[in-house]
């Protein structure tokens, strides 16, 4: 049974339409990826996922409820966490205060999960009275994916997590995003690096033009010679 589901979205930004009826799943404990050129939808895909922009057509239903144009402060209510590519920290406040954020439509104590999530990223513990400006991007990103976390989440959605980092934090964030998901939290990001991600990933979706070029699992796009070409960046 999915966990999220979407079919045939079809939304853009004004009277501009960037996807074409894009259709995906994402099962319980899954790790989904989603590839594609620049300008495919892919983030667009995501935004309208929790709300941030309404689809003109198709449905998005999660654990078989239907939160097709919800407003995002009801979607994470209902247990899917979203964490945009930019933007993604309170950079003037600690890591202990980005957490708390995290936790703002909490109405119990949220200590407990934050010590749960500082086991997640111990990196993180060590620095939670530092301010966040003063962390490296990479830490940075550690400090957005663990806010995301502090209301529980079934499902995190990641929008290129590892954009503009240097290559040691590239596999900390996927060491992390692994380290998550074995927490029986399912992930579905959109990724640029597109090798990694279906490394990373049990199965994944190509996206070209605003809909759905390939869908299968991971090992298989990985050795799927068109796919290699296309949007990997050599053979297969």
């Amino acid at each position: 049974m999915s966990l999220l589901k979407a079919d045939g979205i079809v939304s853009g930004y004004g009277e501009i339409e960037i996807l074409h009826g894009v259709s995906l799943a994402v099962g319980a404990g899954e790790v989904v990826a989603i590839i594609g050129p620049n300008g495919c939808g892919k983030s667009t895909l995501m935004k309208t996922i929790f709300g941030l922009l309404e689809p003109t057509q198709g449905t998005i239903t999660y654990n078989d409820a239907d939160i097709t144009g919800m407003a995002p402060h009801d979607i994470v209510c209902l247990g899917l966490s979203y964490v945009p590519q930019a933007d993604n920290t309170f950079l003037s406040l600690t890591v202990e205060e980005n957490l708390a954020m995290g936790a703002f439509l909490r109405t119990d104590n949220y200590a407990k999960q934050a010590e749960i999530v500082y086991d997640l990223f111990p990196d993180l513990k060590e620095r939670r009275d530092t301010k966040v400006s003063a962390l490296s991007g990479g830490q940075r990103q550690m400090v957005a994916m663990a806010r995301a976390l502090m209301l529980e989440p079934q499902l995190l959605l990641l929008d290129e997590p590892t954009a503009g980092l240097a290559p040691v934090f590239v596999e900390t964030v996927f060491g992390q995003i692994e380290h998550i998901n074995q927490q029986g939290i399912a992930v579905l990001m959109v990724e640029q690096n597109a090798r990694m991600a279906l490394e990373h990933a049990q199965r994944g979706y190509v996206l070209a033009s605003g809909e759905n070029r390939f869908t299968d699992d991971s090992k298989a796009l990985l050795a799927n010679e068109e796919v290699a070409r296309l949007y990997l960046g050599g053979a297969a």
